[in-house]
């Protein structure tokens, strides 16, 4: 049985965390990965090259948006890349945390079983979001564009290269991503105590 503590629980959370962040710029900066979801609903190869602009700009390769979005498209799109780096400094601010905790020998084995729980936990929460995602995606902007330039006509350039289930699409595999990555992570190690514990032996 795993004994929780409150110091324990924000170290299960932040490797919790970098995972999810981690799985999150692995499919940001695949713009094949982003082609696949795109090619779902459109075939027009426009679409993809506005794609790998726009991937350019948010993450900060281009700080020039070479897309003909107008005014209020460009002016979200600014917003976006503002919250992208954020996560990205947030990110790599975690991933130091993290190596400051292994380097003073903080972290355990039993730190990556509660991440485990807590990777359940989002993933039930995410798969329940996913079947309300259209109010989950309107939350979502709400709290993080209060701007409110995010709503855009059915025939702007933005909706017909970025549909619903592009972002929908997305979601879910950044949560399943992360999963795989939680198990695989868990499993390695535990495969690895179950060995030292038989070399003591």
């Amino acid at each position: 049985m795993i004994k929780y503590n409150s110091k324990e629980i924000i170290i299960a959370l932040l490797v919790a965390f970098i995972v999810i962040f981690g799985s999150f710029n692995f499919l940001l900066y695949s713009t094949s990965f982003h082609g696949l979801l795109i090619k779902k609903y459109s075939e027009n190869p426009i679409h993809l090259e506005i794609d790998k602009n726009v991937t350019k700009y948010i993450t900060g390769f281009s700080s020039e948006l070479n897309v003909d979005f107008d005014e209020n498209e460009k002016s979200h799109m600014a917003d976006v890349k503002r919250l992208i780096i954020f996560e990205e400094f947030l990110f790599i601010a975690l991933l130091i945390g993290f190596f400051v905790l292994i380097y003073k020998r903080k972290i355990h084995i039993n730190h990556f079983k509660k991440a485990s729980l807590i990777m359940f936990l989002i993933t039930l929460f995410s798969l329940i979001a996913s079947l309300f995602f259209n109010s989950f995606f309107k939350l979502f902007h709400i709290i993080f564009f209060p701007m409110g330039n995010w709503k855009f006509n059915a025939g702007s350039l933005m909706i017909q290269a970025y549909q619903q289930s592009f972002f929908q699409g997305f979601f879910v595999r950044t949560i399943i991503v992360a999963v795989i990555i939680s198990l695989l992570i868990y499993f390695v190690l535990n495969l690895s105590l179950n060995k030292n514990k038989r070399i003591n032996i």
